[in-house]
């Protein structure tokens, strides 16, 4: 495999000091691995588990053998094992910059009496130890500022997607001349990416994609496009393991696999989410980006249903912004 890996390397454009590391690492990771019993070429991801638990203890960086890692499994097609790992980086500066956003709104003061009792998990902790730092957060950040004031500092562009992501979605936008015709048009193209990507069974981002899964997108132009009434728009979540989701008959192991948010999906329990819903004005935060871009100008964006409130999917409303609403 170490050829495959190294050409896939190759073609994410890494130089090659950085190629003979990441080959270093994935050697220390079979080594590892063939000393405990397993093996590489037919991993697992328990074992895996307990090589980055090791790795993590004695102090190395996160990112220096993750990264490696992922892409490594990714490239093997060993995609289940490839999405586990990228839950333990996803979590990482999230709570750190809501933080720093709550600062810049409401003062220093403020931000040091809500993160008072937040313990932020060290880089590279698996997903599972994040909901409590995330429950303790929503709820200081509600009981300090009050539900609307805390919903408008969760609702922001935390992972920092840079407008010129979307800068193509404007200039269709303004060739287009209409939302509908922007909106369909938009979910008619990531159709056709997603379609990419079941015939070459590459992942998209961190999702495994299935001719299932294609057609469940296809059907339904909320997911990964919008459906306009009136001056709202309506956008639905794609669930973060789409191929899972569709094949499982679990209404509670549905809402696990329907949550992106690596800090708080391991909250989703029988007995309800650990983590409040009212946190998932963060992800409708990532939902209305794409509209301030294409629009020029902030919108507003509101949770209509989220899994942690016990919904099998996630729905979002973006107001459309008065000057678009007048061309209507």
């Amino acid at each position: 495999m170490t050829k495959e890996f190294i050409e896939s390397l190759k073609r994410r454009g890494l130089d090659e000091g950085s190629i003979r590391e990441s080959v270093k690492t994935i050697q220390a990771m079979e080594s590892w691995l063939e000393g405990k019993g397993f093996s590489l070429s037919e991993p697992s991801i328990e074992p895996v588990e307990a090589w980055i638990a090791e790795r993590l203890g004695s102090g190395e960086p996160a990112s220096d053998f993750l990264v490696p890692a992922i892409r490594y499994f990714a490239a093997a097609r060993e995609e289940a094992i490839a999405i586990r790992l990228m839950a333990y980086l996803l979590p990482v500066g999230i709570l750190p910059a809501m933080a720093d956003r709550l600062a810049r709104l409401e003062g220093q003061a403020i931000r040091d009496r809500v993160m008072a009792q937040v313990a932020i998990p060290a880089e590279g902790s698996p997903p599972e130890s994040y909901p409590p730092a995330t429950a303790c957060f929503s709820e200081s950040l509600e009981a300090e500022l009050g539900a609307e004031k805390a919903r408008q500092v969760l609702t922001w562009n935390v992972h920092g997607v840079s407008a010129e992501s979307f800068a193509e979605e404007r200039r269709r936008f303004l060739e287009l001349g209409s939302v509908d015709a922007w909106l369909a048009d938009y979910h008619d193209r990531q159709v056709s990416v997603l379609k990419k990507h079941a015939e070459d069974g590459t992942l998209w981002f961190e999702q495994q994609i299935t001719p299932a899964v294609v057609d469940f997108v296809e059907a339904r132009p909320e997911i990964l496009g919008g459906v306009r009434k009136g001056d709202t728009i309506y956008v639905t979540k794609i669930p973060y393991d789409p191929d899972r989701y569709l094949r499982t008959t679990d209404s509670l192991e549905r809402r696990r696999l329907a949550c992106h948010c690596p800090l708080a999906a391991a909250s989703i329990t029988e007995s309800g989410a650990a983590v409040p819903s009212r946190w998932c004005a963060c992800s409708a935060g990532f939902a209305k980006v794409r509209f301030d871009v294409v629009f020029g100008e902030e919108t507003e964006a509101f949770v209509l249903d989220s899994v942690l409130a016990g919904s099998q999917s996630c729905r979002f409303a973006v107001k459309i912004p008065q000057s678009i609403n007048r061309r209507l």
